[in-house]
């Protein structure tokens, strides 16, 4: 069996379009190269093991010869392997540490540790003092009792963050691709994440209720995103709750179905079932802990004025004029509605980018964790590392947003989810390729009826799927191989695309950048003039003047948007329960008509005037 490093190196073997380098993988993953050598002895025998040759030549490299099929077939195997290794190191001997903590309410002695992890009580030892330290940021404490044990000891929600960003790391894609199409498609597939058994026991519980709330029609749009962070929650709060530690009052939810939003009513479904199985009062403290907004302690933030601080502290630290990007503003303000503001579930995701930004951005990286600081107070123990990556995220993509674009190969990029680092890969794949553009992300479940209903000529994905499109298999952090790979297929599919006449603006951006400045205006004015015209004919006659002044302004700077592609994020989190869906059709229509084609984020946009 192999150890987590192997099982990296197995993987960028199978990714890779040419031979891999000792020293590049040296440099890749942090160790010395004769490590890597000693390595790559165990993945040449595991390649035989399942009958791939495995290549290697001095001054050239290592490569392996296989089919496609049997690419497949092996990243199969090794998806299901990653994080389950037999041969644990220190980091996944942590994780298995923490979880009997987090599912014990004793004690817990060094020879029961070591036994139950199968490795020497010295190792252990060993690993309660990294432990020790590790803990620390979450203002944690390791408690050693002579001849009783070890315990945590900490506030309840700091406990609960600790426990929620070790699933996290603890869930590899697969992982997450399992849980996702186990719920959905109803199937009886076991999944192991290498819990304890008191947890896996939970663990099952919780998928059987959130796949019957999910029958629910009225349910069924929750997000893929929503899911997998509400489904994270009430793993902990059953866990935590038979451990008999509450995070709050003991004061009893007060029901009010009326006035819920989707996710509240889908988090309240799932928990009053759990209560009920298990016995358990539902605690309002409890609920609002797995909704997420627990952490405002009923505290409002004045989340304008926070965002308007926090990029005039990072344009200042970083010497980068980020205070003037419009764009910059309103992806960030929104980042922190979704975790911060009241009655809306915070969607925790899992970001593969951690460590790279926090690597080679090692100066914004700390400005971002100083501002929020700063300007979060008490709220600071929601700082973790994946939420200062993401917000870290937004200023990366506006740093890159100023080299302009020429894309003229659609491709879609699949993650776990559909939704977080898609827009940072996005710039990113397209700064090194100028003829691509991806137009859609989307979870693996969404593959198939995207493709069929979108123009796509090119699938990026994390993971080895079928298509009748072309696909293109890398890493959650594209590797210089995976990009290479990229780029020789979209090489090819420009040298067979056909450019087809299309009357839309946005076909015509290319040979609009050589028209006069004065002709581009006058395009832009008359086709916002048409769509405003026959929107206020057909569907505007009751608006106040007010709204419809509101409205022209809006229409005529989403048609601008729209002609120099930059729409509002499609990535953007939508709440979708009170959207008029026959409205939206007839807008759509109307768009349609003159050539406008507009995303998902930017029709919802113009529901308020219709309201």
């Amino acid at each position: 069996m192999l150890t987590s490093r192997e099982i990296q190196i197995v993987n960028k073997l199978l990714e890779a379009e040419k031979t891999l380098r000792t020293k590049d993988l040296s440099t890749e993953l942090n160790v010395s190269t004769r490590t890597i050598k000693s390595d790559l002895e165990q993945v040449r025998k595991w390649f035989i093991e399942h009958g791939i040759e495995f290549c290697s030549q001095p001054n050239k490299g290592y490569w392996i010869e296989c089919s496609e099929s049997g690419r497949l077939r092996l990243y199969k195997t090794l998806m299901e392997m990653e994080g389950k290794s037999l041969y644990p190191d220190q980091k996944i001997r942590i994780e298995k540490i923490l979880y009997l903590f987090f599912s014990r309410n004793v004690y817990i002695t060094s020879a029961q540790i070591a036994d139950y992890l199968q490795v020497s009580r010295n190792t252990v030892i060993s690993d309660l003092k990294y432990l020790e330290d590790y803990i620390k940021p979450w203002t944690i404490d390791l408690d050693r009792r002579p001849r009783i044990g070890y315990k945590l000891i900490g506030e309840e929600i700091h406990i609960r963050l600790l426990f929620e960003q070790i699933i996290q790391e603890s869930l590899s894609n697969y992982d997450l691709y399992k849980i996702i199409s186990t719920i959905k498609s109803g199937g009886a597939d076991e999944i192991n994440i290498g819990f304890t058994p008191e947890i896996q026991a939970k663990f099952e519980v919780i998928i059987k209720y959130i796949r019957h709330a999910l029958k629910d029609e009225g349910l069924q749009t929750v997000s893929h995103a929503e899911i997998v962070s509400i489904f994270m929650r009430q793993i902990i709060f059953l866990v935590r709750m038979e451990c008999k530690f509450t995070i709050g009052s003991y004061r009893l939810l007060k029901v009010n179905q009326d006035n819920s939003s989707l996710s509240s009513k889908f988090i309240l479904k799932v928990m009053a079932n759990i209560c009920e199985e298990f016995d358990f009062p539902l605690l309002e403290d409890e609920f609002l802990y797995v909704h997420r907004n627990f952490l405002l302690e009923d505290k409002e933030l004045n989340l304008l004025t926070i965002t308007e601080e926090m990029i005039r502290y990072i344009s200042e630290k970083e010497g980068i004029p980020y205070d003037k990007d419009t764009r910059l503003f309103n992806n960030l303000l929104t980042h922190l509605s979704l975790r911060f503001e009241k009655n809306k579930t915070y969607v925790t995701e899992v970001n593969p980018f951690n460590n790279e930004i926090k690597r080679n951005n090692a100066s914004l990286f700390l400005s971002i964790k100083e501002a929020c600081e700063v300007l979060l107070g008490k709220n600071t123990m929601v700082i973790q590392d994946s939420f200062l990556s993401f917000i870290a995220l937004h200023f990366l993509v506006s740093h890159e947003n100023s080299l302009d674009k020429k894309p003229k190969v659609k491709a879609l990029y699949v993650c776990s989810t559909g939704r977080g680092v898609a827009r940072l890969i996005k710039n990113r794949v397209e700064r090194e390729i100028g003829e691509i553009n991806i137009t859609r992300y989307c979870s693996v479940m969404e593959v198939d009826e995207i493709s069929k209903n979108e123009d796509i000529d090119l699938i990026v994905s994390i993971f080895p799927i079928k298509s009748s499109i072309p696909v293109i298999v890398v890493e959650p952090v594209p590797t210089e191989e995976n990009i290479l790979a990229i780029r020789e297929r979209v090489n090819e599919l420009s040298r067979n695309k056909v450019v087809e006449g299309d009357e839309t603006i946005e076909t015509d951006v290319d040979h609009s950048l050589n028209l006069d400045y004065e002709m581009v205006s006058q395009e832009i004015i008359v086709k916002g003039f048409e769509v405003s015209n026959e929107i206020f004919t057909l569907l505007a006659e009751k608006m106040t003047e007010e709204r419809k002044k509101g409205l022209y302004v809006h229409l005529f700077l989403m048609v601008h948007r729209y002609y120099f592609h930059k729409q509002y994020d499609q990535f953007i989190h939508q709440t979708k329960e009170h959207h008029d869906e026959k409205l939206l059709s007839k807008i759509n229509t109307i768009l349609h008509r003159h050539s406008i084609f507009i995303n998902e984020t930017e029709l919802n946009a113009l529901l308020p005037y219709f309201q």
